[in-house]
């Protein structure tokens, strides 16, 4: 009885790890699949309400036409008869109508039916004064046009021009939000969720409890990280599939949705003139109708008019009449037909062929939309089965591995960086909608100060980051840039003005540096020699994956809860990182009698650093080290930033291509450090001549730069920002370890060091813009970033004549174990 008990016993012990990696398994399961779900379905939301928008817009413009046309007869908008009639008509032929209004220049109604808005008149002065700022929940187009979307509806606000093309007023109308096919696809979505989830799910428990023995996961290996991460995968690939089908049926959908309701207002006015007794084979100039409304709606490749019998009597395409023997697409998904009446007799009809080449490229654009989902998604999904591998692994054994840190802090660098970003696709928008406060600038530099003075506040704290590290140990800037962070969130989230924010962006600026300093500082201190490229590769790549995973959930947050709610959702991530130092990273931590050791040589290195300014002078303008800040570290900080921040967005724009294009190749770049970066960072570590890594880097990302100058478009910018995103990764990984081996950066302090060098590095960042603003003045956006790429060339060809060459047998000593 004994015995069995006892085996019994043993048994159950041997299952509690089982059990315990099944449910960590589960749970990560379960969050990847809840990111993926809300991403999609916030982009499933913003796909309906964009494509609403767009046909909401051309109503409201065929309805300021009307207008226009009788101000141009000489009638003033003030006082234009039968204006109420005219709004009345427009809401009577859209099914999803909420009400219409127009008002004058001035802002005062001059006609409104149903219930167009709460604050029209705030709507209408967006329209009439283009410079002024955008309250939330407001964006406007290219063409003028003002949005308006909320939980009431969308409106659409577009400007009336008189007869010497001025503006006279605003024409608005709005719909009621959402549609039934799009709630349909959304519904269907989340039940395709909910049971891939729970399949997969399943699986995964069964193989851990069928397949996997407990003696496996005790050695690690395959139990930990593989066989959670093909069931990731496959239920992320499954979810992904129907998502890029639901893209594809909701745009195609929502398109001849659009299309139809467009069309009812042209079959009402069809059936008025039939009703009073004209022949459809009488009717005349049709096709100006047929034209307007084909030119207005791209999606429309041409209208026909059809008799009793079948027979084409008109057609007209967005250029006007087209001859009857053309041959309309074939496929019925491309076409619509209306028919058209008098009481219960049919006289004809109206067909809506629908261009199929249209509608395939915004098909396309919303598939790559789905992607884009997909690949940040995938990136947060990684980043946890990481996590959860290393706390497996662990096991709860407080072991200090100075080989592993990188791994251990990327998951705390991830979850920082991911409520850092949380805001980070907004903040321009969010300083235009504020007040100026009485700031005496313009539009463009109201919006760049809050993030100039955000990038100010981290150099400032970067600096002063190592020599805190040195005395107190790493923890101490970083759990204090946790907290400054926190205050500089909230902050942000109850700012008044523009002033008040600025200074709030200054706040989290300062925590950002001594974070991001102080988690360097670990690499630094607590790496051995050999392992210092690929810890500081992980670092950087848990940096880029909470950068791209915490940017996306912040817009999906933003278009929900509105831009105050995303500062408050960022302080209560910041608990994530928090964590992670207390929990993961504490055996790394300086014990009290490192600190101790640290405060009684305290007095010794302040009267050795008495003229510490002058040591850094002296550091700086060293060969070895001023060299590299010079040739690589500075140069390419100028590239990166001036190119990513603030040159891709123009130069995109002014190629033609699409605004989600930006995010798209900025992807380009943060996916190559995340994956690339961590690899180059080994092969770093294993070279002897860590100065050649540097010297590629630069040539690279340099050409990338320089070739814009030969081609153009957004496949010659890809190009450019994958090669920088290589640079990024070659030179990166060789920066760090070639720093810490010279022997003036010996004698002057490893993480005093490091801060120098990433105060140079954020000093590069203020200036990129600048820098590449005037090239772009002077010779234009291509010729303006090959320059670029050309002084990014040359300090890299001075920094590989001069500086000296830095081998591993001159590596500095191991860092203590305390």
């Amino acid at each position: 009885m004994d015995k069995a008990y006892s085996r019994r016993l043993l048994d159950r012990l041997r299952r509690r790890p089982v059990l315990e990696v099944t449910l960590a398994c589960l749970a990560v399961l379960l969050l990847a699949q809840a990111l993926i779900g809300a991403l999609s379905l916030s982009a499933l939301y913003r796909l309906n309400t964009d494509m609403t928008a767009d046909r909401v817009e051309v109503e409201v413009r065929q309805m300021a036409t009307g207008i226009e046309n009788g101000l141009r007869l000489g009638k003033p908008l003030a006082q234009y008869f039968g204006l109420s009639d005219l709004l009345n008509q427009r809401l009577d032929s859209l099914p999803d109508a909420r009400g219409a209004a127009v008002l004058l220049a001035d802002g005062q109604v001059a006609a409104a039916q149903g219930q167009p808005l709460r604050d029209i008149q705030g709507l209408g002065r967006a329209v009439t004064h283009p410079a002024s700022f955008l309250a939330e929940g407001l964006s406007r187009r290219a063409n003028g046009a003002v949005v308006h979307r909320s939980s009431q509806g969308i409106a659409v606000a577009v400007p009336l021009q008189g007869a010497e093309a001025a503006t006279v007023g605003v024409a608005v109308l709005a719909v009621v939000p959402g549609t039934s096919a799009g709630s349909a696809y959304i519904l269907r979505n989340l039940a395709v969720l909910f049971i891939v989830t729970l399949v997969v799910g399943l699986g995964l428990a069964a193989a851990y409890k069928f397949v996997v023995r407990p003696e496996q996961l005790a050695s690690g290996g395959w139990a930990h990280f593989f066989l959670p991460l093909v069931a990731l995968m496959l239920a992320q690939g499954l979810y992904a599939a129907h998502t890029i089908h639901t893209f594809r049926a909701v745009s195609l959908e929502v398109t001849r949705d659009n299309a139809r309701i467009l069309a009812q207002g042209l079959q009402q006015d069809l059936d008025r003139v039939l009703g009073y007794g004209i022949a459809i084979d009488h009717l005349r100039n049709v096709e100006a109708p047929f034209s307007r409304l084909a030119a207005t709606f791209p999606v429309i490749r041409s209208i026909d008019l059809l008799d009793a019998s079948g027979k084409v009597i008109n057609r007209a395409g967005g250029r006007g009449a087209l001859p009857l023997d053309t041959s309309p697409p074939a496929s019925d998904e491309m076409i619509l037909s209306l028919p058209l009446a008098v009481g219960q007799a049919v006289q004809g009809r109206l067909v809506l062929h629908l261009d199929d080449a249209v509608i395939a490229a915004g098909v396309r654009a919303r598939v790559i939309d789905a992607l884009t989902v997909v690949a940040v998604a995938l990136v947060a999904a990684i980043e946890m089965l990481l996590l959860l591998a290393l706390m497996l692994r662990r096991s709860g054994k407080a072991v200090v591995d100075g080989g592993q840190v990188g791994r251990i802090a990327r998951p705390v660098m991830f979850g920082f960086l991911f409520s850092w970003a949380l805001p980070l696709g907004f903040l321009p928008l969010y300083a235009r909608s504020l007040p100026s406060g009485g700031l005496p600038l313009s539009e463009n530099l109201l919006m760049a100060l809050p993030i100039s003075v955000e990038m100010g506040c981290g150099l400032l704290t970067a600096l002063l980051a190592g020599g805190i590290t040195d005395r107190r140990g790493w923890q101490a800037p970083v759990l204090a840039g946790l907290g400054v962070c926190g205050l500089g969130f909230a902050a942000c989230a109850w700012a008044p003005d523009l002033p008040w924010f600025t200074a709030a962006r200054g706040v989290v600026g300062l925590g950002y540096g001594l974070t991001w300093m102080g988690l360097q500082g670990l690499i630094v201190t607590r790496s051995p020699a050999n392992a210092r490229g690929r810890n500081m590769s992980n670092v950087i790549a848990g940096l880029f994956a909470g950068h791209l995973a915490g940017a996306a959930v912040g817009a999906m947050l933003m278009e929900q809860l509105g831009f105050r709610a995303v500062f408050l959702v960022a302080v209560v991530m910041l608990l994530l990182p928090l964590s992670g130092v207390l929990i993961l990273m504490r055996p790394y931590m300086a014990s009290p009698r490192a600190v101790a050791a640290a405060k009684a040589v305290a007095p010794a290195v302040r009267a050795h650093r008495s003229l510490a300014l002058a040591q850094t002078l002296r550091l700086v303008c060293t060969r070895d080290f001023g060299l590299l800040l010079l040739g690589s570290v500075i140069p390419f900080s100028v590239a990166q930033v001036g190119l990513l921040s603030y040159a891709l967005p123009l130069y995109l724009d002014a190629q033609g291509a699409a605004a989600s294009s930006v995010g798209r190749v900025l992807m380009i770049y943060g996916l190559c450090v995340i994956y690339l970066g961590p690899m180059m960072g080994r092969m770093a570590d294993r070279s002897v001549i860590k100065k050649r890594w540097i010297v590629a880097g630069g040539v690279i990302g340099s050409l990338g730069l320089m070739a814009l100058y030969l081609n153009s478009g957004l496949l010659a910018a890809s190009l450019a920002v994958l090669l920088l995103a290589l640079a990024s990764c070659l030179s990166g990984a060789a920066q760090a370890p070639y720093m810490l081996a010279l022997p003036d950066v010996q004698r002057y302090g490893a993480a005093g060091a490091t801060s120098v060098l990433r105060a140079a590095d954020k000093l590069g960042q203020m200036a990129g813009p600048v820098v590449v603003g005037v090239l772009f003045g002077v010779a234009g956006m291509g010729t303006g970033l090959a320059l670029t790429g050309l002084i990014y060339l040359l300090a890299t060809l001075l920094f590989l004549a001069f500086a000296p060459v830095s081998t591993a047998g001159q590596t500095a000593p191991e860092p203590s174990s305390q």
